[in-house]
């Protein structure tokens, strides 16, 4: 995600080159309507987790990916547990990446599910 906010933004500052209108319609660089509105998944990715700070981790969820071949099932629990730990997160984060996300995403608290 982190590249992606990057490309769009440099596409963005030199759109006057092809679109003289679209700060018109995109006042602000794209990145900028990110936060709350784009969430992204990994399941076994340090990368994306290193540029956490980027993204916002209320922004990242974990994925298992069942029951496709590259799924982390049935070692799910530890891969989660060493990659959260080789990335450093903090106790919130864990919970962020593995749960408070995802409520807020889908908007689960309307279901009784809370963080």
């Amino acid at each position: 995600m982190p590249f992606f906010y990057e490309r769009m933004d440099s596409a963005w500052r030199r759109a006057e080159l092809y679109d003289a209108g679209i700060r018109e319609v995109l006042p602000e660089p794209p990145s900028s309507y990110a936060k709350g509105h784009i969430y992204g998944c990994i399941f076994d990715d340090r990368a994306g987790l290193r540029e956490r700070d980027v993204i916002g981790m209320d922004q990242i969820l974990i994925e298992i990916d069942f029951p496709h071949a590259d799924s982390t099932f049935p070692h799910s629990g530890k891969v989660i547990s060493d990659l959260t730990a080789a990335a450093g997160l903090s106790e919130e984060e864990v919970r962020l990446l593995v749960r408070g996300a995802a409520i807020e995403c889908y908007g689960l608290e309307r279901f009784g599910i809370t963080a």
